[in-house]
């Protein structure tokens, strides 16, 4: 795979992680609009795939650390997603960013992204979860 071209196409394993991350930049309070334009969606591959797991003590035989779910840094994420995609990997499993205790999972799967069918609203259930857990609320 070259290195110009290689996309990614980001999803959390759980819906709240999903929110953690598209709302990473709201510390406590979403206000409603933001809610509007988007969606939570469940995808199937049409394939099986082959995920670097950067969350398995294996993968510091690739010279992986804890940083790799950190860091802000771009470049550097791009750099693995390279070199992974170079090795034969569909895409990287990593723990989310935004999630203070790391429990939650997100994968980043390598290649051009396609269009998604329409999906409902984000219910008000995963909103009184993220409420719960991580103390962000939703706000007219």
């Amino acid at each position: 795979m070259a290195s110009e071209g290689l996309g990614s196409c980001y999803f959390a394993e759980r819906p709240e992680g999903c929110f953690l991350e598209v709302f990473r930049s709201f510390t406590t309070v979403v206000p409603r609009h933001e809610l509007e334009t988007r969606r939570l969606c469940r995808i199937e591959l049409p394939r099986a795939v082959q995920l670097a797991d950067c969350t398995s003590e294996a993968a510091r035989a690739w010279g992986i650390t804890a940083e790799i779910h950190s860091t802000p840094s771009y470049e550097t994420t791009q750099g693995w997603a390279h070199a992974l995609a170079q090795a034969g990997f569909d895409g990287i499993r990593y723990l989310l960013r935004h999630d203070p205790a790391q429990r939650l999972a997100g994968v980043a799967l390598f290649g051009p992204s396609q269009p998604q069918e329409q999906s409902p609203p984000i219910s008000e259930s995963l909103l009184r979860e993220v409420r719960s857990r991580f103390g962000i609320q939703v706000v007219p």
